[in-house]
């Protein structure tokens, strides 16, 4: 019978902006899964958080401490990870922050509006494309010659995973302009290299989370209730604001499912949905 879905089990995965927030949820479930990670990130870890996660897992797990947008930083992720690990079967881009206008549009100044669209380009497509490009030129050797299966079905793949934002699949919000321009950009490369790498039985795919139940968020909804009541009453599930842990589900499908490329999987509770409920 066909093994429809391969195990991470021994697997190298890169990840970036694994110190907090979604990144931290991911790591410990990969790890409790066997697979060995190199983590990549602005901010770090105590040596007593990292022992925690250790612990916690099954693989391996490396940090170090590297900013995405310093030049040649692709090269220098994949190559740490080759060295540590010698293989790469697996990325996950998640590092990235948000920029936000908190004025109205026509009263911000042009130096800011565009100092802030090419951070945010910078951080998301630019960052994402360079580093998807570089892990793949190792992972195609190992995945572009796996011979399909008595069903035609390949065993295994390489999988690249970016971190969206339902603001790529919603951009309407004033004060997320270069944020969400930036993320739909990334949605716009993600299936590029979907198309690109498939022939070498590399898949690339997406998360799209709404809106995450952190701190960074809580203090700014707070300071804007008027915009924390529209997402309450846009989001479709409850809560409208979810545990990072949340996307763990939609990531360990995408690794290792074997069929699936070029998708961006929504998890904001139908945020994106702007249905008219006229007769409820």
């Amino acid at each position: 019978m066909s093994q429809f879905q391969s195990s991470l089990e021994g697997k190298v995965g890169i990840l970036t902006g694994g110190t907090s927030g979604f990144g931290y949820e991911i790591v410990d479930a990969v790890l409790a899964r066997g697979a060995n990670m190199a983590v990549f990130s602005v901010d770090t870890l105590t040596d007593e958080q990292i022992a925690a996660v250790r612990a916690r897992g099954k693989g391996k797990v490396s940090y170090w401490t590297r900013d995405i947008m310093a030049d040649g930083a692709s090269e220098d992720i994949v190559n740490l990870t080759m060295e540590q690990y010698g293989r790469v079967d697996f990325v996950i881009a998640n590092a990235g922050f948000a920029i936000r206008f908190e004025q109205p549009l026509l009263d911000l100044p042009e130096t800011e509006l565009r100092k802030a669209m090419r951070t945010q380009f910078e951080v998301f497509p630019i960052c994402f494309a360079t580093l998807a490009l570089a892990a793949a030129r190792v992972m195609a050797p190992r995945y572009a010659h796996i011979a399909p299966d008595e069903w035609g079905h390949r065993p295994d793949s390489g999988a690249i995973i970016v971190t969206l934002s339902e603001a790529a699949l919603n951009p309407l919000r004033d004060d997320l302009l270069a944020y969400s321009a930036a993320k739909w950009a990334n949605w716009a490369v993600m299936r590029s290299l979907a198309a690109t790498l498939g022939p070498k039985n590399i898949r690339v795919n997406g998360i799209a989370p709404g809106f995450a139940n952190t701190a960074g968020p809580r203090k700014f909804y707070d300071r804007f209730p008027n915009i924390k009541a529209d997402i309450e009453e846009r989001c479709h599930l409850k809560p409208s604001f979810i545990h990072p842990g949340a996307v763990v589900p939609a990531v360990l499908y995408l690794l290792t499912d074997n069929y699936v490329t070029g998708e961006a999987i929504a998890l904001d509770g139908g945020y994106n949905i702007n249905m008219c409920n006229y007769f409820q």
